[in-house]
């Protein structure tokens, strides 16, 4: 195995570490990841006992999940004893790859002893490996119902921001207000009002995190996705978005008939109480923003990378921002890259990611359920059945939309091993078995990382003063052959570089969690 500058055992600075007994990866070890892996047996355990009398296979697959369940109990135990790490043992491409890594960096290492980072991806390989080990659920995604429960619940968020993006303006008008607002070119101030406004969204869409909701208040979460709207009315008259008075860019028109009216409305808005995302956006602690848009601005039918973060409404609000980097122009090809395993509760596997665009298609329509408990895909009726005519339409239009840009490979969809090993982004550019992936990563104009787990990586999970800047903490990432990059991430891990000096400890005044809250966030950019 190459050796590695900065190898896994050895980042530049200090590790985050469950070692420190008052640090969050502490208390991950210690609570959180000890109730994820009970909450995988239980959903095991009702995804065996739904199966079928008249599924020929029955027994076998009962059988194989009481393996898994008594497998995932050991790990547990292994966990909470802090007991030394052990090899795996299926053969799963990536395995030789993490045996050499742990026979070389961590042979004397255990959960509490080796980086918070390492641990918690060793935890969520270990898991794929009991899956692994079985013929009926190898392709089986413990997280799957989570998931699903939680974005069901961002159903009046998603109706709002698909009638914003596929409904026409007006009567005469086919146009919808993105492209009404995008229609003006690249250089217009409806592009850039579009642009700061979904940038926002695309933030803030991170804050529902399902591996640090141990048990989700789902009335959370859906007051999470009302802030995301930037309409002072919505959480007063939410439940009928076509009818909603839209103060946000999206709902602004900027054609030659309603341009002037439409400036005296922005006008008349100075005097009111600031939006949702108005109010929050002083909690982006590190906000560049603007370089962004000077970066994104200068772009022509680029190519840009997502590296996407969490399933559900987060992923939704990913595919709206990119969605209008085509429209506007800026992009004429996104490769999205998410998970190949299920990793860290939440994160975007290509099943999440087809079967979202496939439950927009398929809004107000009913489908037969399969019975098949190894099949998660299986549902009794459409997950969203708004009502109004014109919602459903227009759900159903943005999934058309979506899936042509697939056919079509505006939208490419891909996994690679190296998103779920242990290492840190600092290896893309060096590590053996990621060379295909960043040669290609290299003809990008733009590379996006979603959340917190890959600003982790991005940063190496390291104790770096605050004060330290985003270029800095990325190391090898910042270098001449490195396209220009942005993370999107709320705070919920105890790393945060690119602040201000002083910044710190005022917003410590405010909210002594600030860093894990989910609360804060940055928006960091590397040109």
């Amino acid at each position: 195995m190459t050796t590695l500058s900065f190898d896994p055992s050895h980042p530049p600075k200090a590790p985050l570490s469950g070692s420190n007994c008052g640090s969050f990866g502490y208390t991950t070890l210690q609570r959180r990841l000890p109730v994820i892996v009970s909450k995988i047996v239980d959903d095991v355990y009702r995804a065996y006992n739904a199966l079928s009398d008249t599924d020929p296979l029955k027994a076998e697959k009962e059988q194989e999940a009481k393996k898994i369940i008594e497998t995932i109990g050991g790990l547990r135990y292994e966990l909470q004893r802090d007991k030394p790490f052990r090899p795996f043992t299926d053969t799963l491409p990536d395995v030789e790859e993490w045996n050499q890594t742990l026979a070389k960096y961590y042979p004397n290492s255990s959960w509490y002893k080796a980086s918070w980072l390492f641990s918690e991806c060793y935890l969520y390989r270990r898991v794929k490996e009991a899956f692994a080990l079985t013929q009926h659920w190898r392709q089986y995604d413990p997280f799957f119902e989570q998931k699903q429960t939680v974005f069901k619940s961002s159903q009046k968020a998603v109706v709002a921001i698909a009638v914003q993006l596929m409904s026409p303006t007006n009567e005469n008008d086919h146009l919808s207000a993105l492209d009404v607002l995008v229609s003006k070119g690249p250089e217009s101030k409806g592009t850039r009002e579009a642009f700061l406004e979904l940038t926002q969204i695309c933030l803030w869409g991170n804050a529902t995190d399902l591996s640090l909701l141990d048990n989700p208040d789902l009335e959370k979460v859906e007051e999470l996705q009302r802030r995301l709207m930037g309409n002072r009315h919505q959480a007063k008259n939410s439940g009928n978005s076509s009818n909603t008075n839209n103060d946000s860019s999206l709902s602004t028109s900027e054609d030659s008939s309603t341009v002037n009216a439409d400036q005296s409305q922005r006008e008349h808005r100075e005097d009111q109480e600031p939006t949702e995302l108005e109010k929050h956006a002083e909690k982006i602690l590190q906000n560049d923003t603007e370089l962004l848009w000077q970066k994104v601005k200068a772009m022509r039918n680029g190519r840009v990378d997502i590296i996407l973060d969490n399933a559900g409404f987060e992923l939704f609000v990913d595919l709206v921002f990119a969605d209008y980097l085509v429209r506007a122009g800026f992009a004429s090809t996104v490769d999205f890259h998410a998970k190949n395993i299920p990793w860290f509760v939440s994160d975007v596997i290509p099943f999440d990611f087809q079967w979202t665009i496939d439950q927009l298609y398929k809004a107000g329509e009913d489908e037969d359920k399969d019975n098949n408990a190894t099949d998660t895909s299986a549902t009794s009726t459409s997950f969203f059945n708004p009502s109004d005519v014109n919602e459903q339409k227009a759900l159903k239009d943005l999934g058309k939309r979506w899936q042509n840009y697939l056919q079509q490979g505006v939208w490419k969809v891909g996994t690679h091993d190296f998103w779920t090993s242990c290492f840190a982004f600092y290896h893309l550019p060096s590590l053996p078995s990621a060379r295909d992936l960043f040669q290609d990563m290299k003809k990008s104009d733009l590379w996006i990382f979603k959340g917190d787990l890959n600003y982790r990586k991005l940063v190496y999970d390291c104790q770096w003063p605050t004060t330290t800047p985003f270029t800095e903490a990325i190391g090898p990432l910042s270098g001449k052959d490195i396209p220009s990059l942005v993370s999107f991430r709320t705070c919920k891990a105890d790393v945060v570089v690119g602040l201000k000096s002083g910044v710190k400890e005022e917003v410590e005044k405010k909210a002594k969690d600030w860093m894990i809250s989910g609360e804060y966030a940055v928006i960091s950019f590397s040109p």
